[in-house]
Order: structure tokens, then sequence, then C-alpha cells
């Protein structure tokens, strides 16, 4: 009976540590770039790819996750492809056309548009499927509040599922909060991440992030540019412009 019980609770708890290092409910994130200086964000989206080169060889499917309203993250993700294409990455490129304008015609990869209606159909997550194959890679690009690991019913998750495992995610933010908005936050963001809804975590990681760049005084009129990994499979890219 007692290794039963030991069974059961040995089984309880590895379950709760593999959901809390897959959907990014650690304390703390991981940081992978710490506060740097960029000329445009065409060189955010170079230095991410060959800082994160290791993980995305390994990968046949990634998210890319912008902000709305902000041109900048088109920009970001084309300097990101081009460093990928040109470390010799076969990329097919998926957008969501209704979120997201039309990327610029490079010519280096393949490009297909998708609609919320195939996300929500569960269409995407299909086509998704059939196109993986070896040496190739997949990328959805959508905004970050709806493929973000850290929003309970985002594409990502959706794709963990279809794929049976974790796919890899990487989410544009744009801290810039004052410090009255700040405080406005303070008291929501020290609840339990575990009890905050995707909108809230994307919020209390933005507030976390602006609270260490206003200390820094970063010099202004400059971008610059913060990446943290949160949980197995999840970086969020912070830029402030």
């Amino acid at each position: 009976m007692k290794r039963w019980l030991w069974f059961i609770s040995s089984l309880l708890i590895s379950t709760g540590v593999y959901f809390t290092i897959r959907y990014g409910l650690r304390p703390k994130p991981i940081p992978v770039l710490n506060a740097t200086q960029f000329e445009n964000a065409e060189q955010i989206g170079a230095v991410i790819y060959k800082r994160l080169r290791q993980e995305i060889l390994v990968e046949r499917v990634i998210l890319l996750g912008s902000v709305e309203g902000w041109s900048g993250s088109q920009n970001l993700w084309t300097g990101f492809l081009k460093t990928a294409h040109a470390d010799g990455l076969h990329i097919e490129y998926l957008y969501n056309e209704e979120k997201l304008p039309a990327p610029a015609n490079v010519g280096k990869w393949d490009t297909v548009a998708f609609n919320e209606f195939a996300v929500q159909s569960g269409a995407l997550s299909a086509n998704v499927m059939k196109k993986l194959a070896a040496g190739k890679l997949l990328v959805i690009h959508g905004l970050t509040t709806e493929v973000s690991h850290l929003v309970k019913d985002s594409l990502s998750r959706a794709l963990d599922t279809a794929a049976q495992h974790p796919v890899l995610s990487l989410s544009i933010l744009t801290p810039g909060l004052k410090p009255e908005d700040l405080d406005n936050l303070q008291a929501q963001c020290l609840e339990p991440q575990s009890l905050l809804d995707g909108a809230a975590r994307l919020s209390c990681a933005e507030a976390r992030v602006s609270k260490v760049l206003l200390k820094k005084h970063l010099v202004a009129g400059h971008m610059w540019a913060v990446m943290e990994r949160h949980g197995l499979k999840e970086f969020l890219i912070f830029v402030q412009h």
C-alpha cells in the first residue's frame, strides 16, 4: 500500500514539474540577452537567431509573435529570417493575413497566408503537421497575444498538442511603462503566475523588464532589447524603441 502511495505521489509531482517547465510557470525567467543597444529592429532579429541558433537548428516548426501596431516587429523578424536563410535553412513562412501586413518580397523563402478561421477550426495545425519535413523549417507568424505559451488557448499550445511535443515560440513585447503604470500592476503581479490569465502574465513580464530598464537609465532615442527564456520552449524579446 505504501508503495502505491509513493508511486502516485511521485507521478503527481513529476507531472506538476513537467507542466511548470512546459508552460512557463517558473518563478524566475532565465536571462538570454541582457539590455543591449541596437541600430535597428532588423539587427535585433539577426542577433536573436545567432543567439538561439543551436535551439532552432533542431526544430522543424517555430512560432513568431509580433506586437500589434508596431511596424518594427516585421523588420525584426525579417532580420531573423534573412539570417536563418543565410545559414542554409529552407524556410516556409506562414503568416496571419488578418492581423499582420504582407511580408516584404525578399524572394528567399516560400510565403503562405492563413486566416483566423484556419486557426480556430484547427485547419492550420493540421496543415502544419502535414508540411513537416526534415531539413525544412516552418515559421508561423502571428500576434504575441495569440501565439505565446503564456496564453492559455494560444496557437503554440495547440501545436504542442498536434505535434505531441512542445514547439519553440519567440514573442516580442514592447515595455514602455511609466512608473505610475508599474505601481498599478504591482499588486496584480504579486499573485502566483499560475493564477493569472495570459494577458496578465505578459503584462507582468513587461512591467518587470520596464522596471529594470528604468533603473538602467538607458540612452533615449536608441533601440534596446532584452531576451528571456520562460519555460521549456518560450522566449520573450522585450524591445524598447
